[in-house]
């Protein structure tokens, strides 16, 4: 069994999880046994997988998995005459939250899970000073999962996870400081007897003999791929169990991207890179990277596997679309993507071209976005910019735009330049360290602008959104050799070879 280890499957997912589903899709095309393991606590879990698509059976959780869940239990609604309130007292129902009162006194709180009717998601019990003193965690799959205590100071203290059955399997204590901070202290993993508790100080610790139980469970040979350094390196390392282990690297390796070869290592990469005698292999998506860490680490065995396949079913740009003034840009809201840049970019090509639109895709911290907003107005580009949030697909998306542009300082390989190739758009990016030289041919398929050069990347939309014939050449251009470049077969070939798997 292949698995691949993740923190989480959210609502709103980073280009991380993205990959991995894709990389989950290709491999279940070609018949390959696959997972995705997530570490994280998770009671939404059956509803999030449902909206992105993902059947139960092909996730696993750290947190099901101790707690005996099945992977298939479907979605089950507890409502209040459910949870045992106390007949005496009065319940004041409310569409998020409802108030349990004796007399004068608030003594629960019941809260629902967003989006449904009445379903419980929580119950607060509180002291007769109203101060929160127990909350118990109730399972979209219609089971209560978890009790959470709270100290004095209202911080959490401890926590006591349950099976299908209400019996405890696993405790987990915190401590607290001045500032108001908690950290774990101590796991407890309950045995049947005190005897055959297991302890472990931290999260990852856990993590990491849940990957043991995996491997020694599997008949087979175990592989497990970590998709984020940060929750997967550390317990792929402290393992004991046999299996061979892979580390996909999703960002650039060091901290100043200018220095791949003396540059100060990312914390999180960096153990793997000192001990690759612990590893099977590590696997970027761009030859450039692969052959910065071979130059600086020669006995580290590294693959560039590119993340997106080409789907011939993808719908193409069509040519009112190149001709539209229409420009994409998907990613994460964050100042390492320099959108002051590119709105002044924006703002530049709109003196000599009317009617151009700036929509951005994706999520980020609130006020980076507004002072972007502030910025779009100051420009005078305010009514062409739009924020549009983030969506799970874009696959609708891609062909109603004219560009792609791709403002980053750095990056491991950006998804929405290949995909938007696949669809048929011709991308402005800058030059950086990983993905654009990797992906777009300058002056064939898009165009290569030195960083921190806003007037020739305003130059560069300009001559596209100008030029809807050359446009489109460049846009058939790219996805031409996306085509023939990321096949699935051609991508599934790589990973077999580099994984060991049978043909």
């Amino acid at each position: 069994m292949i698995y691949f280890l993740d923190e989480y499957l959210l609502a709103k997912n980073s280009s991380v999880e993205h990959a991995a589903l894709k990389r989950l899709a290709l491999f279940k095309q070609f018949k390959q046994p696959v997972k995705i393991l997530t570490r994280d606590y998770d009671r939404l879990s059956v509803q999030t997988l449902r909206e992105l698509g993902v059947a139960q059976t092909d996730v696993r959780n750290m947190f099901d998995y101790f707690q005996h869940v099945p992977a298939d239990r479907s979605e089950k609604a507890v409502h209040n005459d459910e949870i045992n309130l106390p007949t005496m007292d009065e319940v004041s129902v409310d569409a998020n939250q409802s108030q349990v009162t004796n007399g004068d006194r608030l003594r629960r709180q019941v809260g629902y899970i967003p989006g449904t009717v009445g379903h419980v998601y929580y119950q607060n019990f509180l002291d007769d000073q109203g101060n929160l003193v127990e909350c118990d965690l109730w399972d979209a799959r219609g089971f209560k999962s978890a009790t959470q205590y709270f100290g004095q100071d209202g911080l959490l203290a401890f926590e006591r996870y349950y099976d299908l059955r209400g019996v405890p399997v696993l405790d987990i204590y915190y401590v607290g400081d001045h500032a108001g901070q908690i950290q774990i202290s101590r796991i407890v993993l309950k045995g049947q007897t005190l005897k055959e508790d297991h302890e472990f100080d931290t999260l990852g610790e856990l993590f990491s003999y849940f990957l043991d139980q995996l491997a020694t469970e599997d008949s087979e040979t175990t592989i497990f791929i970590s998709d984020r350094p940060g929750i997967g390196v550390q317990p792929l390392l402290a393992m004991h169990a046999a299996a061979k282990k892979f580390v996909y690297i999703p960002i650039n390796h060091v901290l100043t991207p200018d220095k791949p070869r003396q540059g100060e290592l990312d914390g999180f990469i960096q153990p793997v890179l000192q001990h690759p005698q612990k590893v099977d292999g590590l696997i970027v998506q761009t030859p450039q990277q692969q052959h910065d860490l071979h130059d600086r680490f020669p006995k580290v065995r590294v693959a560039a596997i590119p993340a997106v396949t080409f789907d011939p079913a993808l719908t193409a740009r069509s040519a009112a679309a190149a001709a539209s003034k229409k420009i994409l840009f998907v990613g994460r809201l964050s100042p390492d993507k320099q959108l002051d840049q590119l709105l002044r970019a924006v703002a530049l090509a709109s003196r000599q071209v009317s009617g151009v639109t700036l929509d951005l895709f994706g999520y980020g911290d609130e006020q980076y976005q507004t002072a972007m907003r502030q910025l779009a107005d100051r420009l005078e580009i305010g009514s062409q910019v739009t924020f549009k949030g983030y969506q799970s697909s874009l696959a609708d998306q891609y062909p109603q735009y004219a560009l792609l542009v791709n403002t980053n300082l750095t990056d491991g390989g950006p998804l929405a330049l290949v995909e938007a190739q696949t669809h048929g758009l011709p991308v402005v990016s800058y030059r950086f360290s990983y993905g654009p030289s990797a992906c777009v041919i300058d002056q064939e398929t898009g165009y290569l602008i030195k960083q921190g050069r806003v007037n020739d990347l305003a130059e560069a939309i300009v001559r596209l959104l100008k030029r809807p014939e050359q446009s489109q050449q460049f846009g058939d251009h790219a996805r031409a050799l996306a085509q023939k470049q990321l096949a699935p077969e051609k991508v599934y070939a790589r990973w077999q070879a580099f994984l060991g798997l049978e043909s």
